[in-house]
């Protein structure tokens, strides 16, 4: 049976949970202020600004035949802002992207796929090359052109594979065809993460890379949204970085936090934006953004199981959101998830661990309470009995897991996604150069 739920107090977001067992056909949406009805996000790319275009090519960057270089153009400059990785090790293209988003301006995007180049002798130069041919073969500005890399670290751009592919590309462009540059960006992703939405003359669509590598702030993540809505760079920025921290910020699946994350918002300005289609926007963006980061987890490196994790306690939001991080990066919690183990006490040493950004200083067993999957574990000092191998049923049938842990007063509330670790995550990562 299908349930609905508001996820956030002071969101205008809403998650409908399908019969299926599928956590990427749950349905978001939001009441739109300009249509006066509720607006589901689209789990395709049918809407698509105009003015927009896109070609993806196999550059043989690692493997021949696949897609694996992209290069997305606004007909005409238009305004742009982004969120990048807080690595201390963050890679040239990041570093590059941070210096042309600096004016909120852009006009192109083009993605390199399975090499990160990262930590290598020529990085940027090779990147400011890149962006010199580019920027004469389509037209553009070399500074408008934001480019992203993505794969393995430590290993040079094959710049003569590279400037082969930009050759030529001008004449590959075609309007409506992201659905080609959601395929090119992907890694050991499963396939392509990618929605879409309309409420009026606004468009807004985005795409999304990310399967391993993951614990933001950020990921091993890139994702980029298109519209046509006139906002200018600022705004563009501040919306996405609203939309980031409870979405993309509050997923992990390894707790490896990359060099290359990277989350940027395009716009082609050309449809106007008054206060009611400001605030759509603004709901669009953090519907999608969710959208994408549950399918990221959902998707990830061997994952079976979606895993929402909820913590409620007395002293911070930013406390709960540190705890509720702790349990979905444990290897023993999502090692028991896997197992389908309704084990608690795992839940007892994740919360317990020592962390020095907590406020909190001891967790007495009295303010305790768990559940996972509805059922409540342990409470108030107490273990509950349950009927275990039931729940343990329970969580081997369904990929949507629940665990929710209270300490003490529930005054603060963070809400986190991660998943399983199974024996499929340690053979991609165990052969993942080889």
């Amino acid at each position: 049976m299908a349930t609905k739920r508001k996820l956030f107090d002071d969101w205008n977001l809403h998650i409908e949970t399908g019969e299926g067992n599928d956590p990427s056909l749950d349905v978001i949406s939001f009441e739109s202020r300009t249509l006066h009805r509720e607006v589901p996000i689209e789990p395709t790319l049918t809407h698509q600004p105009e003015g927009v275009s896109c070609a993806a090519v196999s550059a043989g960057i690692k493997h021949e035949g696949v897609l694996d270089f992209t290069v997305i153009k606004l007909d005409r400059p238009g305004s742009a802002g982004g969120v990048f990785t807080t690595s201390l090790c963050p890679s040239d293209a990041v570093e590059l992207d941070r210096e042309v988003l600096s004016d909120g301006r852009a006009q192109a995007l083009a993605v390199v796929s399975k090499n990160a180049n990262v930590y290598t002798p020529n990085g940027r130069e090779d990147l400011r090359s890149l962006a010199r041919s580019l920027a004469k073969e389509i037209d553009v500005q070399a500074n408008d052109i934001v480019i992203s890399c993505t794969g393995v670290i430590g290993v040079p751009l094959p710049m003569e594979k590279v400037e082969a592919a930009v050759a030529g590309i001008s004449r590959k462009l075609r309007s409506a065809a992201l659905e080609d540059a959601a395929r090119a960006i992907l890694t050991t992703d499963h396939g392509p993460k990618v929605c879409s939405v309309r409420f009026g003359d606004i468009v807004v669509c985005a795409m999304a890379k990310g399967a391993g590598m993951i614990e933001p702030n950020m990921a091993t993540m890139l994702v980029y949204f298109f519209t046509n809505a006139d906002i200018d760079g600022a705004g563009l920025r501040a919306v996405i970085a609203d939309a980031s921290e409870r979405t993309f910020n509050s997923l992990s699946v390894d707790s490896d936090t990359s060099t290359s994350d990277s989350v940027v918002l395009f716009s082609t300005r050309q449809a106007k934006v008054g206060e009611a289609e400001r605030a759509d926007f603004a709901d669009a963006v953090r519907c999608m953004s969710l959208k994408l980061a549950r399918d990221i987890v959902a998707q990830a490196e061997g994952s079976t199981k979606l895993i929402e994790c909820t913590v409620r306690l007395h002293t911070s939001q930013r406390d709960a959101k540190i705890v509720a991080k702790k349990i979905v990066n444990s290897p023993l919690v999502k090692t028991a998830i896997h197992g389908a183990d309704p084990n608690w006490g795992r839940l007892v040493m994740a919360i317990g661990k020592p962390d020095e950004r907590l406020t909190l200083r001891s967790i007495p067993p009295r303010d305790v309470t768990i559940s996972v999957m509805g059922r409540v574990l342990y409470d108030g000092g107490h273990p509950i009995d349950v009927d275990l191998p039931a729940l343990s049923t329970s969580i081997a049938e369904s990929a949507r897991i629940a665990i929710d842990v209270r300490i003490g007063e529930p005054r603060h509330r963070a809400t986190v996604w991660g998943c399983d670790l199974s024996r499929r995550y340690v053979e991609i990562n165990a052969d993942y150069t080889t």
